[in-house]
């Protein structure tokens, strides 16, 4: 397979894992770089290509240059036999992918960063901070066990996307470090939903197996 072009991003990367499904959906291969936090991305040669320093920063083999994982997902999604697949044949669904791939950003992975960054220990614990975020989480939850009832996929009934994809992703640190076994009783549909996306060809190399948290870390 050829290679799409060079990622530069922490290892684990939640964001980063759409992008690999993308790129094994349509063979082809995505390069990383060597890459060391805090770091690389701070030199002035990656600065020179990506000047906000943010990763994941992208570099195609045709010299495109992005930042931001969604950015980047769609680039790579469009670019291969898969597109239709992924990113949707009609303005409508398309935009009902556009509409999963914001709110896995926003509603689901926006919400969990908060909640794991104390917990891997890049943050101090703020009990107040934890409950009101636990609290938009669960908010954001409910509606996505509601918007899956009879449903298979996100956007279509026949094969996932990059919707299904990107908030399936965005659960990884949730399910991981936050979404224990008593919470995820209340969350069947989604629990069918992840294990089903996560297990799905090109899918499952880039998510790895799932990792269920029995129960989770408290606060002091």
């Amino acid at each position: 397979m050829s290679s799409i072009g060079t990622i530069y991003t922490y290892p684990n990367n939640p964001r980063v894992m759409k992008i690999q499904a993308a790129a094994n959906l349509n063979k082809t291969t995505l390069e990383f770089a060597d890459f060391k936090r805090m770091e690389t991305n701070k030199t002035p040669e990656f600065l020179a290509k990506f000047p906000f320093g943010k990763v994941p920063a992208f570099e195609g083999t045709d010299g495109t240059r992005l930042v931001e994982s969604d950015a980047i997902a769609q680039y790579v999604a469009e670019s291969g036999p898969a597109a239709t697949q992924l990113m949707g044949a009609t303005p409508a669904e398309r935009g009902l992918i556009r509409q999963w791939i914001c709110y896995g950003e926003s509603e689901i992975l926006g919400q969990l960063i908060p909640l794991v960054l104390w917990r891997i220990g890049h943050r101090e614990y703020d009990d107040a901070v934890e409950k009101a975020t636990l609290e938009k989480l669960t908010r954001s939850l409910d509606y996505l066990e509601k918007s899956l009832a009879g449903q298979t996929w996100l956007a279509g009934k026949e094969k996932f996307s990059l919707a299904d994809i990107s908030v399936a992703s965005a659960l990884v640190w949730g399910f991981s470090q936050v979404i224990d076994a008593e919470m995820r009783k209340s969350y069947p549909n989604i629990i069918a939903w992840y294990e089903r996306t996560i297990e799905s060809e090109g899918v499952k190399e880039a998510v790895g197996p799932k990792v269920y948290i029995e129960k989770r870390k408290q606060g002091n």
